[in-house]
């Protein structure tokens, strides 16, 4: 028996003489994915070979050479080639690991053995990334051989933690720091360099006295190392002494008072920046725009723990600048002058404040403007900028026109355009050389994009004379367009797919031969089969596209997109951490990549896009171990950091409109009680309410986690004028392990007003199961129970209604909810799609409920974009009704069970809930049992304005419809606009108006409301980024009137009020975020 060995890491291959004498074989390259034959060494015998020198970067660069084998090597290989190989084994590294590679391997029992074969092994094998080392033994019994590959395996980073830190904000920059990248190559390089990074990271946010130790567990099985950093900050560094070199130009004192660098202050991580930001603004402040300061140096003293700075300053010269020829305010000659954002002077400076200034004229009309500067340093302790503007004569835009162009409409090109003619709300329209050119632009982009790559486009300005005396003069500003030859895809072939079908790359391409040209769409192209490899597990699959013109038909461009594909690989193992609290079974159906898939890398985010809806972590790294490395499975690594458990928010807002509720407005049964005299009572009480703004404050608590799992607690509680709340929430999301169903129980208590008629109190249990079907469809199943108290003392019905409307209720019934959502680009200001909500609730004595009554409340919205300058029409239309069954006395449904219309979101003609039928006796809205609400809206686009840009848009609407007593008295008063019979509202005798005439809700009396109210408006949207803020003002063209028999206060000369006939106004407004619907 004879051995042998081929092996990496050797100075020189030694020969003992005898046959079966092991040989060695030095080789070593860099591990590049994708290059060709590599074979690595590690750091430690990097420059050991005489045959070849390497080097090691970070241990992550391989050495980049391949040493030549001994002569003695040579021989022995070469007498053992030919041998029949009997087996190849795998010491060092598991060989399910390196699965399915061994069968792939050139070397393969049952072969003759090979030199060649033998090193491309070892390449092959090296650039799996698994081994640092690794060489190959042979043993030789007669004419065969038994090879074993043995290496020394590469371990990579597991987990990083931080701990010992209380702040989440510094923890999670200590983490950052380190620059440990969980499933990359683990080496003592970068764990020493980790340190020093924490240290560095301490010290500048001012732990000076910090310390690190640092614990490490290796994971064999997986091959990594978790490595825990364990810091202790220790008491935080002061400011200490600060002294400047130069001309700071004031003292020590006002130096630090401006910097905020007050001695024993706290050294921070901005206590630099903010120092130097802040006497920047003071040198502004004093025209000194080029002074230069920087932090020279910083001192830590260890004994007192004080951080010493020294600045190097220059106040430098004074500088005015002035504007000459036009009137410019202080604070707009900052905005146009960028010598103030930029801390300097210089001529680059100077010039774009010369563009600004006559860019900011020539929007106005101006658009002749000159502006030039001039530059006095005369004095070297003051210099003088002055800029001299020449406006010329005031213009207008009266014509913007395309010529020329034939392949695009004028529609289509026109609303791309920074110019634009004059209008109602541009009086100069909107022009300048600035955006003149970026017009240029913008078209030539456009048309190149679509085939024409020799497109020229010419801007032709022309003045014309006024259209009439003491006019401006016109602009005509025309663009030349030369579109040129439209270039056209020719060949459009795909080449070298070999394991993905054709057929299925085609599907995912848009660009088709025939088409225009357009880099754009092919660029596109690339990326959507690109994208397709990289989901499908081909990591190193690369695309490369080659175009070039047909040689007949040059306006023809042939494209050939060329594959290179590389090996697919596929998922070993998904290795999950950091999970203290949460089960593994709340992550796993969110988990999208399994062992055995290919590695899809869209599935990862996707992933990590989940476990994040979860709101159960701060932190979700969903990473690839070795993912520089060509291994054919490998691990996938899910770090988790859980958030806490415990949560506490808190809010503040209010709402401004006519007709808020008021809270104060005891009625005159209670006022009798109380021994005060309701004729003599002064109260701001209105049945319209008042105009003003409702306060709230928002304060919750939830506990997230419930055991282990994605379930929630949360306290709700809301104070405000109109409303206080407290409730607890039960939620589990994602119920049954499907994305599809949620689940929540909830109870509560809620007191509210938002009815000017009464406050009402509600205890309130309910189980919903709320179901997805599909992405724009919801439903919701839910049983509620509910306790409603009306408070007897501010109800304000006809008094001898009193005990009857405030005796508390029983309500209790299922109910199901259907929404389609389709609206885009946001729910809060949607432009096209639809929304429809369809409402059932069902209560019944058999659910020992108090009232009998089934209530149907359905609302569409829809929207559409209109003609080239983008109008939204948008829609909204509400039916609801209610029917009350069985025994008379659960006929009744509660004031605060009925429907109601009015407000922000509703009727815009009314106040909050103050649509529909009144009191008969104190005129104040006791709602209905039929309701029907149109609101139309006209939408503009919005106009560019000064100062508002382009946030602020304009909205036009009309709203109609009314809330009925009887849901069958809709239809009847579809078409009617006028009150009926509003002369029996002016029957001000109390036995008149306490007939009753609605038995469902108790209504009473001779006025009739039985038709559709009318109100037209117009509304303001200031755009932001979380949806636009919104005021309403609107006009109520046919008010209803009403008795008002029982009544409050006194006259000027000090009578009692008497009855008088109520009107609704014709005015409200409406203060609040996102559009009416």
């Amino acid at each position: 028996m004879a051995s042998v060995l081929w092996q990496t890491g050797a100075a020189e291959a030694q020969t003992q003489g005898a046959p079966g004498t092991p040989a060695s074989l030095n080789a070593s390259e860099p591990q590049t994915k994708g290059a060709p034959g590599t074979i690595g060494v590690p750091s430690s015998t990097a420059g050991a070979s005489a045959n070849g020198v390497a080097a090691v970067v970070d241990g992550d660069t391989r050495p980049a050479k391949i040493a030549q084998p001994s002569t003695a090597a040579t021989e022995s290989i070469e007498a053992w080639v030919g041998l029949q190989v009997d087996s190849v084994n795998f010491e060092g590294i598991e060989q399910s690991r390196l699965e399915p590679l061994p069968e792939m391997l050139p070397l393969q029992p049952g072969h003759a053995l090979s030199a060649a074969d033998v090193r491309q092994s070892l390449r092959r094998l090296y650039q799996t990334g698994l081994y640092k080392t690794i060489e190959v033994a042979g043993v030789r019994t007669g004419d065969h051989v038994k090879l074993i590959f043995r290496g020394t395996p590469t371990f990579f980073i597991g987990r990083v933690t931080i701990s010992g830190v209380k702040s989440d904000r510094l923890s999670n920059q200590l983490q950052r720091s380190t620059r440990l990248s969980p499933g990359t190559v683990f080496t003592d390089n970068k764990l020493t360099r980790a340190d020093g990074l924490i240290q560095e990271t301490l010290e500048e946010n001012g732990y000076y006295l910090g310390k690190i130790t640092r614990t490490m567990s290796t994971d064999t099985a997986d091959a990594q190392t978790d490595i825990a950093f364990n810091v202790e900050s220790g008491k935080q560094t002061r400011v200490g002494a600060v002294s400047v070199d130069g001309d700071s130009g004031m003292t020590m004192e006002r130096f630090r008072k401006k910097g905020k660098l007050k001695e024993g202050s706290k050294v921070t991580r901005d206590t630099v920046s903010r120092a130097l930001s802040n006497l920047r603004k003071n040198y502004e402040k004093d025209q000194r725009l080029e002074a230069s300061l920087g932090l020279e140096s910083k001192q830590f003293t260890p004994p007192t723990n004080r951080l010493n700075y020294k600045f190097l300053v220059s106040q430098g010269p004074l500088v005015s600048i002035t504007v000459n020829g036009v009137k410019l305010s202080p604070g707009k000659i900052k905005t146009l002058v960028p010598v103030y954002e930029e801390g300097s002077v210089d001529e680059d400076l100077l010039n774009e404040g010369n563009r600004r200034i006559r860019d900011y004229y020539q929007r106005q009309g101006y658009f002749e403007t000159q502006v030039s500067h001039t530059r006095d340093m005369s004095n070297p302790a003051h210099t003088q900028i002055a800029f001299d503007v020449k406006l010329g004569d005031r213009h207008t835009v009266t014509v913007v026109r395309m010529r020329g162009n034939r392949y695009f409409t004028s529609d289509i090109l026109e609303p791309r355009l920074g110019v634009y003619k004059a209008s109602l709300l541009q009086k100069h329209g909107s022009y300048s050389q600035a955006l003149v050119q970026a017009d240029v632009n913008t078209i030539t982009a456009l048309y190149q994009s679509n085939g024409f790559s020799g497109v020229k486009v010419t801007p032709e300005i022309k003045t014309v004379p006024p259209k009439a005396k003491g006019k401006p003069e016109g602009l005509d500003v025309t663009y030349i367009i030369d579109e040129g030859a439209q270039q056209k895809i020719g060949k459009y072939q795909i080449v070298g797919n070999q394991q993905v079908p054709l057929e299925t790359l085609k599907g995912l391409m848009s660009v088709q031969s025939g088409q225009p040209y357009s880099s754009a769409g092919i660029s596109g192209d690339r990326d959507a089969v690109l994208t397709y490899y990289f989901s499908h597990g081909f990591d190193a699959a690369q695309l490369n596209i080659v175009q070039k013109p047909e040689t007949d038909h040059p306006e023809l461009i042939d494209v050939s997109m060329n594959i290179s594909e590389g090996e697919r690989v596929y998922v070993n193992r998904v290795l999950i951490s950091g999970l203290d609290y949460t089960r593994t079974s709340t992550i796993q159906p969110h988990v999208l990549v399994h062992p055995g898939d290919p590695l899809d890398q869209s599935a990862l985010l996707e992933t990590q896009r989940q476990l994040y809806d979860l709101t159960l972590f701060n932190e979700v790294n969903a990473v690839v171990q070795n993912p520089n490395g060509d291994e054919l499975r490998k691990n996938v690594l899910l770090q988790f950091t859980e958030a806490r458990r415990w949560d506490i928010s808190y809010g503040f807002g209010f709402q401004a409109q006519t007709g808020n509720p008021s809270t104060n407005c005891p009625n005159p049964a209670s006022l009798v009680q109380l021994g005060i005299n309701p004729a003599t009572y002064e109260s701001s009480c209105s049945s319209n309410g008042n105009t003003g703004a409702s306060a709230l404050v928002l304060f919750d608590v939830s506990r997230i986690n419930l055991w282990g799992r994605n379930q929630s607690l949360t306290l709700r509680t809301e104070y405000g004028s109109l409303e206080q709340m407290a409730t607890l929430v039960y939620s589990f999301p994602h119920i049954f392990n499907s994305r599809k169903f949620d689940f929540s129980l909830s109870g509560g208590y809620t007191n509210a007003q938002d009815v000017t008629t009464y406050a009402a109190s509600r205890l309130e249990g309910t189980v919903r199961l709320t179901q997805r079907p599909s992405k724009p469809e919801t439903l919701i199943y839910q049983f509620t129970y509910r306790r409603v108290k009306v408070n007897p003392d501010s109800v304000q019905v006809a008094p001898d209604e009193i005990p009857l409307v405030s005796e508390p209720v029983r309500v209790a019934g299922p109910g199901i909810t259907w929404i389609r959502d389709t609206r885009r680009p946001s729910p809060l200001d949607a432009e096209s799609g639809t929304y429809t909500s369809v409402e059932e609730f069902f209560t019944d004595s058999k659910f020992s409920s108090e009232a009998n009554y089934n209530r149907f409340d359905a609302t569409n919205s829809s929207y559409y974009v209109l003609g080239k300058k983008k109008y939204v029409l948008a829609r909204s239309t509400r039916f609801g009704f209610e029917r009350a069954f069985g025994d008379p006395k659960y006929e009744v449904i509660p004031l605060p069970e009925r429907l109601y219309a009015g407000g922000a979101q509703s009727l815009r003609g009314f106040s909050i809930n103050a649509a529909g039928p009144r009191d008969s006796l104190t005129g104040f809205p006791i709602g209905g049992a039929g309701v029907f609400v149109n609101s139309t809206e006209i939408r503009f686009p919005n106009p560019t304005l000064p100062y508002f840009g382009n946030a602020l848009g304009f909205v036009l609407f009309h709203d109609m419809g009314n809330v009925f007593s009887k849901s069958s008295d809709i239809w009847p008063s579809f078409l009617r606009t006028r009150q009926p019979h509003s002369s029996t509202c002016k029957d001000l005798d109390a036995a008149d108006q306490e007939t009753v005439t609605n038995a469902d809700t108790g209504a009473a009396g001779t006025c009739n409301f039985n038709y559709f109210s009318h109100a037209l408006g117009l509304g303001l949207r200031y755009h932001t980024p979380i949806g636009p803020i919104r005021l309403d003002f609107s006009y109520n063209l046919n008010p209803p009137i009403y008795p008002v028999i029982v009544t409050y206060g006194t006259t000027s000369s000090g009578a009692s009020i008497p009855p008088y006939v109520g009107n609704a106004g014709h005015f409200n407004f409406f203060f609040s975020i996102g559009q009416a619907f």
